[in-house]
């Protein structure tokens, strides 16, 4: 064997290995080829299906995906969890948008976390705008952003419209409201020690070490500006468009 051969040969191996904690670095930190080798590693220990299968070239490097190129992500097998889109519209998708490579490993580090690291046992996940959006120049279009409408856990399905944005709000002074008044800081409206209080709280705190969240090395909490939008959000703005999901991005 040739030392080119070799050198392509042990180069291909590499990305047999699931991505360690010796590597890890937060999805929205990751460059392109950090995002595109992570994702690679993912398909071939059978965490995520691409669109097309991976391909490698005569020195060992993909082919497919190159780097900084976007990708659909089949939905039946993300991070070992099924992807079921929050729209009728688009029920009979079988794959995402195309999506930047670090959202895909956004994607698949979640649905690890909530399926196999936490005590929630997720088997399905309900998305919106994964690689679409408004128009293909939004967050969502470009494939940067993702919106966690829900999920079916080992205790039950859990909506964000329906178990958080729609649920009452206890203010300061114990009375209770359906809104948020524009004179009273939001906060987490939800008991963290009930069942959707608790999966809420850790799919927020999640994201919050993953994708963009305040500019700051201080993590934010469910109430403070940050780029993970939420039924709790402060900006009354953004926050009636976010009262049945949770948005998260990853690019800054």
């Amino acid at each position: 064997m040739t030392e080119p051969e070799w050198m392509a040969k042990n180069r291909r191996a590499r990305y047999n290995a699931m991505p360690g904690s010796e590597t890890w670095k937060a999805a929205y930190k990751l460059s392109q080829e950090e995002a595109r080798d992570i994702a690679v590693a993912y398909v071939l220990n059978n965490y995520l299906t691409l669109e097309k299968p991976v391909a490698f070239g005569k020195d060992g490097l993909p082919t497919y995906p190159k780097i900084g190129e976007r990708a659909r992500l089949k939905l039946d097998n993300i991070g070992g969890v099924r992807f079921f889109p929050n729209n009728p519209k688009v029920s009979g998708w079988t794959t995402t948008g195309p999506m930047d490579l670090r959202t895909a490993v956004l994607a698949v580090r979640l649905a690890i976390y909530l399926q196999r690291q936490s005590r929630w046992g997720v088997s399905i996940i309900y998305w919106g705008g994964m690689g679409v959006g408004r128009d293909p120049n939004d967050r969502h279009g470009k494939g940067y952003a993702i919106d966690f409408h829900g999920a079916l856990t080992r205790f039950g399905k859990y909506n964000v419209a329906a178990d958080w944005g729609a649920q009452p709000i206890t203010l300061p002074d114990g009375k209770i409201a359906k809104e948020w008044p524009f004179n009273v800081r939001p906060y987490f409206r939800l008991d963290v020690d009930s069942i959707p209080g608790g999966f809420f709280h850790a799919v927020y705190h999640f994201l919050a070490g993953e994708a963009s969240d305040n500019g700051t090395n201080r993590e934010s909490s469910i109430g403070d500006r940050s780029q993970i939008l939420c039924p709790d959000t402060p900006d009354p703005g953004l926050r009636m468009y976010h009262q049945d999901h949770i948005h998260c991005e990853v690019d800054r």
